[in-house]
């Protein structure tokens, strides 16, 4: 009896796998395949968060110093910043006089200056010059027995013209700063009243640039000089707009030897430097 029921148990069991059978590998394809397709799906994706910092496309941030004052290195230039940290010269507005402007002018030089004198038109000035003339050996002069103190004292001047350094270009240019600084601060104790014009070193033809003496030289002096006006008693004036060509240098036809005017120039000087009077109020 016993035995029967064991036999019974066993058929009742294989024919539920049988019967079932179907179901379960039915169920068992069926969730291979969701995970086949869910394997399928891509992940989706993220978006970052927009950065509250940025700058839309079109528009400049005012933090950033415009692409102008940011040389190739990537340093940004400290000087170039819409804050100005020194007042500006006033701007200058230059007048033009006939020649009975420079009956109260003192013109003090160096050859170039002689030329002016010895060729030019401005022929009521007072004049202090000659060839070899220069800032820091300027107190050593004599020039028809008069010293350059004596000069500048002689009477009161409206004007005073000054063009000293082509002779130091080839110098420390600091030692000839200070020189020349110190002649400008000795003519404004001794003519308190006069207008003080700093003329520019005249270029030199390209033919003429030496190691020495070469327009690139003449510019940093020149540059350094037109600091010293406040366009208020002193004013900077630069005859090379005159007379430069197109490379910055002294036309090679308005000179022979590659370092003064022809004489036939020198009246055009006269003529410009009458375009540049300045009358104070």
């Amino acid at each position: 009896m016993k035995k029967f029921k064991q036999c019974t148990y066993t058929v009742l069991l294989m024919a539920t796998c049988f019967i079932a059978s179907p179901f379960i590998f039915h169920q068992i394809w069926k969730n291979s395949s969701d995970s086949a397709k869910k394997a399928e799906v891509p992940p989706p994706s993220v978006t970052t968060p927009a950065d509250p910092t940025a700058i839309p496309n079109g528009t400049e941030d005012p933090n950033v110093p415009p692409p102008s004052a940011v040389p190739s290195n990537g340093i940004a230039d400290p000087t170039a910043s819409a804050i100005t940290t020194s007042p500006a010269a006033p701007v200058v507005s230059f007048i033009s006089s006939d020649l009975s402007y420079f009956d109260d002018a003192l013109f003090i030089g160096d050859s170039r200056t002689v030329g002016i004198q010895e060729y030019g038109t401005i022929k009521n000035a007072d004049y202090f010059c000659s060839v070899g003339m220069s800032a820091a050996q300027i107190n050593d002069e004599s020039i028809n027995g008069m010293t350059f103190d004596q000069a500048i004292d002689a009477k009161q001047y409206g004007k005073v013209y000054l063009m000293l350094g082509i002779n130091e270009v080839g110098n420390d240019f600091e030692y000839t700063l200070t020189a020349y600084r110190a002649v400008v601060e000795k003519i404004k104790v001794h003519q308190p009243n006069a207008i003080i014009y700093l003329q520019g070193n005249l270029h030199v033809s390209s033919s003429a640039e030496t190691n020495v003496i070469n327009n690139e030289g003449i510019n940093y002096l020149n540059s350094r000089i037109a600091s010293l006006a406040d366009n208020s008693r002193v004013f900077y004036i630069d005859i090379n707009e005159v007379y430069d060509d197109e490379s910055g240098c002294l036309t090679e036809s308005y000179t022979s030897d590659g370092v003064h005017p022809l004489a036939m120039y020198y009246q055009q000087w006269c003529e410009w430097l009458c375009s540049k009077a300045v009358m104070l109020g």
